[in-house]
């Protein structure tokens, strides 16, 4: 098979501990870390595919290969063109220089990755959360490559300490303007990086894609994306009937009213069909759900106790229930992807 060619990738693949503030992957060894190179990384033809990394514990490398295996798809590694320090705390130091410099609008030099990016319609974006932000050689990469992603579908993905990905999601849509930088995102921390597997599992069935690499069509009817104070994320609806009935009253622009602190509602009319719908669940934040005795659809931002009267319809992808973790009530448009 074709090989593809990581010779003149000159970037840095480091992702950072929680440590003195800063998040990133959870191991501060690099020891035995090695690059990925061309005899490791190959193309498998006709994959749509693309996972592209950067990594220094290995921690992040681990999530891209398991994403890799999952569909049989293409990988490349980002590496440093100056090896970073392996004193940590030096480490740190340049971290954090770059980050400042990237505010002032002084992004890392990128090198000449010979890849054709046209081969891709959809590229996984890897990197670790440093000090609540996209680690900063994948955001110089994204700066200098933006071009190359227009009109794609990039799904992200991150290893953090502690720190969400929010952030990071609003850097990727600034450096990638024309692309479609997806709302179902998937973070692993120190807690949920054991779950690996399964993680990138569900998280690959939430973008609608199966096992074999296949856009599944049934998956991709039930998404929706909701639009709130400027920013969009995306949810993937139940296949029931109260989901389906949903689904077909897009697009839809409601206001979403705070209730019990833990969850914004609506009214829908008429209410929302249940007929056959199974019932009670203990909803979680991004839980999209129907209070039966009222009618009402409630989007949960906090955890609550099991109710017989609850009918789950959906779950807002990744952590993208942030948008509307907000005081008051809050705008929403809801329309199908």
């Amino acid at each position: 098979m074709k090989k593809l060619l990581l010779g003149s990738l000159v970037f840095f693949a480091v992702s950072m501990a929680a440590c003195m503030g800063a998040d990133g992957d959870t191991s501060r060894s690099v020891s035995g870390q090695t690059a990925v190179d061309g005899s490791d990384t190959t193309s498998t033809g006709g994959s749509r595919y693309l996972v592209i990394y950067a990594s220094r514990s290995g921690n992040t490398e681990r999530v891209a290969r398991q994403i890799r295996t999952m569909l049989g798809c293409d990988i490349l590694e980002i590496e440093p063109a100056a090896p970073y320090n392996d004193n940590y705390d030096a480490m740190l130091a340049r971290a954090r220089e770059e980050l400042a410099s990237i505010r002032q609008g002084n992004y890392p030099q990128a090198g000449t990755v010979e890849t054709d990016f046209d081969r891709y319609d959809m590229v996984f974006i890897g990197y670790p959360i440093w000090y609540g932000s996209m680690a900063t050689p994948m955001q110089g990469f994204l700066h200098e490559y933006a071009s190359k992603l227009a009109g794609k579908r990039i799904a992200l993905f991150a290893t953090s300490g502690s720190s969400g990905i929010s952030t990071s999601v609003g850097e990727a849509e600034r450096l990638c303007p024309d692309a479609d930088v997806l709302g179902a995102t998937l973070l692993l921390t120190s807690a949920t990086l054991p779950h690996m597997s399964s993680r990138v599992g569900e998280w690959l069935e939430r973008l609608g894609i199966d096992r074999d690499g296949n856009g599944s069509e049934e998956s991709a009817q039930l998404k929706v994306r909701i639009t709130a104070g400027g920013r969009s994320v995306t949810a993937t609806m139940e296949d029931n009937t109260a989901g389906r009935d949903f689904m077909s009253r897009l697009p839809m622009e409601v206001t979403l009213s705070d209730y019990n602190n833990a969850e914004k509602i609506f009214y829908p009319a008429p209410v929302l069909s249940v007929e056959g719908v199974e019932r009670g669940c203990a909803p979680i934040p991004g839980d999209i759900a129907i209070y039966a005795p009222w009618g009402n659809v409630a989007v949960f931002y906090k955890s609550w106790s099991h109710s017989n009267d609850l009918i789950k319809i959906g779950h807002i992808d990744g952590d993208g229930i942030g948008v509307l973790s907000v005081e008051g009530s809050v705008g929403v448009k809801f329309e199908k992807l």
